[in-house]
């Protein structure tokens, strides 16, 4: 029985890390952008690739390329935000291709924000770049064809300037707690004086909004004009029903007048006919 060499259109691409005796999985596809959604005119150029090695990065695949596919120019990668992350996240990618939005000026990050962790979106130069990286790394799949992956050797070392990286020295702890807390009273002075404007507000009627002690909170008084504006609307709304009603009723008691009408005068006429017919065979006694 053959290998598998695509999954739900992924095609499959072994390579080998250093120091590794095993074999790691990349799946890629060509990535297609809507026309709506691609102003810079990067469709056609675009290799979407999953499950990437860690601490892939431009430079990486751009050495990567040039031992599989040479002339196959590397322009721009873009990384998923996520791969870093230590929460996990899972996407469906089998409706991801093309709802990826390239209208920003700062496509990287917003495109990064979106994609699933340890995926990322290689930019070559050109069309005729992307084919020839695409046919090379298909053929590599096709053939089942281990190529090798150029990343560094990650070993103690690596880990211990990645915890590092990861640690604030003191003065850059103490910079960054003062901006924080700078921010927060900032944030509070905005929230006061938002208040205060908002206990100064007139309403449509020329009168001023009242607020008690107990609602001396943002909180309290959007809620009070947010429960006045309710009663406003709500009884402006039982004016117009109530005026649908009367209207609904004069109309009702003149069609109702109208049946009782015609209903005396269908009796009206059944008496008379019945005082004719007793006239006739004289049996009509009115005392």
């Amino acid at each position: 029985m053959s290998a598998t060499t695509e999954i739900k259109g992924f095609h499959i691409l072994k390579v080998r890390l250093p120091e590794s005796a095993g074999k790691h999985h990349v799946y890629f596809r060509k990535h297609e952008a809507k026309p709506a959604q691609d102003p810079h005119n990067i469709s056609g150029r675009l290799l979407f690739m999953f499950n990437l090695p860690i601490e892939t990065n431009m430079p990486l695949l751009k050495k990567y390329f040039q031992q599989v596919a040479i002339g196959a120019t590397v322009e721009k990668y873009i990384p998923s935000i996520l791969t870093n992350s230590r929460e996990e996240a899972y996407f469906d990618l089998t409706k991801l291709t093309s709802d990826l939005d390239y209208k920003s000026d700062s496509i990287e990050q917003d495109v990064g924000l979106k994609l699933p962790k340890n995926c990322g979106i290689v930019t070559f130069i050109d069309k005729a770049s992307l084919q020839l990286a695409f046919n090379s790394l298909k053929k590599c799949s096709s053939d089942k064809k281990t190529t090798n992956w150029p990343m560094p050797t990650l070993g103690s070392q690596y880990l211990l300037s990645v915890l590092k990286a990861q640690v604030y020295d003191n003065a850059t702890l103490s910079k960054s707690v003062s901006s924080a807390l700078a921010d927060f009273n900032r944030a509070e002075q905005e929230s006061r004086d938002e208040i205060k404007n908002q206990t100064e507000i007139v309403d449509e009627d020329g009168f001023t909004l009242v607020v008690g002690s107990h609602r001396k909170t943002k909180a309290g008084i959007l809620g009070r004009q947010k429960f006045a504006q309710t009663v406003g609307l709500e009884n402006a709304k039982q004016k117009i029903k109530k005026k649908e009603k009367e209207d609904f009723y004069r109309f009702q008691l003149r069609e109702r007048k109208k049946a009782e009408m015609n209903d005396l005068l269908r009796k009206f006429k059944q008496d008379q006919e019945r005082i004719r017919t007793m006239r006739e065979k004289k049996r009509f006694r009115p005392y």
